[in-house]
């Protein structure tokens, strides 16, 4: 769960597998809406069937999600305060067994609800369970499904156990534990004899707390380096503990005498000696190049895909750009012109040819002088043969007119 309202279900390879619809956010009641419509706080599978999947969200609801049905969701879970109105969720998880679910919400209560149903009201609930307006950051069951263990958040800064057969109030409290962050965790260790907890802070290292389970004394303490611990993990079988700080560093903590693999793989083996260049024999110093690696044969390779689709539209090859239009003195070398153009141009060749260079345009329309006396094709079919071409006769009165002006001619005087 990341922070969206649609958790997704990812592959070993990080491949995905499943993504959760995204409800409507106009709907009023979240019951008829078929996913999240605000960000996630936690997702948990179930215990036993590995199909089905829990998330808790800040809409006021937790619902379930089946891997084989992609529409919507299986059941949802609309919580409530005690005064009636909507309430958000901050962690849910399910019991060992997966008969109960616990569910911390940010009015400070703690509510158990059977897996099965029906939701409308917890089974067994305490509403003063945390500090009102504070984010209850992780809940753990223990193995027999009778104890509780809830870590309280910024403002609460508690580690509380609770017995399930007495919600009343807590067993064993313990307090002055930081936690600035929503998902710093809780947890048992394997014998369940010893409860093991972090602490977040803004400034400074967070460390590792270990409390006793009967009377939540302090057992043992330490530093985790400048940062805070967010996530941790003990496990049962390799017998080592595994902290996911806030700088974004795993590390994972080992006995030589108690724990198996894991970690102790990676120790075991020794270090190996870094051979100096002065202890290489004389004839094996030289520098061997590889042909392909010259950089007349290296091939350029752009880091970004960006980088590497600019470079390509920038090619005028590659990209197949057209010709740019010439303006100016070179306009008339231009290749392109439109299809009336170059029909015009191409029946204007078929006809005449092509025609001179440097052949004057007075001599070639003189010579067609000749033809168009012998031969009047134009004007004299249209009057008949016998028609003669009457002009106007120049008389001195004719040259002595002037023109008519077009437009009258106004004369201003200053």
């Amino acid at each position: 769960s990341g922070g969206g309202p649609q958790a997704q279900v990812l592959d070993r390879d990080g491949s995905q597998v499943y993504e959760c619809r995204k409800g409507d956010q106009y709907i009023v009641d979240m019951g008829r809406t078929n996913g999240h419509v605000s960000s996630l706080y936690n997702a948990v599978w179930h215990p036993k069937d590995r199909n089905i999947f829990m998330t808790s969200s800040s809409d006021c609801t937790v619902r379930f999600w089946d891997i084989n049905v992609t529409k919507n969701q299986k059941t949802v879970i609309k919580l409530r305060g005690s005064d009636g109105k909507k309430v958000s969720p901050t962690h849910a998880v399910f019991s060992k067994d997966s008969s109960m679910i616990a569910v911390a919400t940010i009015d400070g209560a703690l509510s158990l609800y059977p897996t099965k149903g029906p939701f409308i009201r917890p089974k067994l609930s305490n509403k003063t369970a945390h500090v009102k307006t504070t984010e209850t950051s992780c809940i753990k069951f223990s193995i027999d499904g009778n104890r509780l263990l809830t870590r309280g958040g910024a403002g609460d800064d508690t580690v509380k156990l609770w017995d399930l057969r007495n919600m009343k109030s807590p067993v064993n409290t313990a307090n002055n534990l930081d936690n600035v962050f929503v998902g710093t965790d809780c947890w048992f260790s394997p014998d369940e004899k010893v409860v093991m907890t972090g602490t977040s802070v803004k400034r400074g290292s967070g460390e590792l707390v270990f409390l006793d389970t009967n009377t939540f004394d302090e057992v043992y303490r330490f530093s985790v380096g400048e940062s805070s611990v967010s996530k941790i993990l003990w496990h049962p079988k390799l017998n080592q503990i595994i902290v996911g700080c806030s700088n974004g560093i795993v590390k994972m903590y080992y006995s030589p005498g108690l724990s198996s693999r894991g970690a102790l793989l990676c120790a075991a083996k020794p270090r190996r000696r870094q051979v100096k260049n002065d202890e290489i024999p004389t004839g094996l110093q030289q520098q061997v190049i590889n042909p392909y690696s010259l950089p007349m044969y290296r091939e350029q390779r752009f880091l970004y895909a960006k980088r590497r689709k600019d470079k390509s539209r920038k090619d005028p090859v590659r990209s197949a750009a057209p010709d740019k239009p010439l303006y100016g003195l070179d306009a008339h070398k231009t290749k392109g012109c439109s299809l009336a153009a170059f029909k015009s141009k191409e029946i204007a060749l078929d006809t005449h040819g092509p025609p001179a260079e440097e052949e004057d345009p007075r001599e070639v329309l003189l010579k067609y002088a000749d033809i168009c006396e012998k031969d009047p094709y134009w004007i004299a079919p249209a009057y008949g043969p016998e028609s003669k071409n009457i002009y106007q006769e120049v008389t001195e009165d004719t040259l002595s007119e002037e023109p008519v002006p077009k437009k009258p001619m106004y004369f201003y005087q200053k």
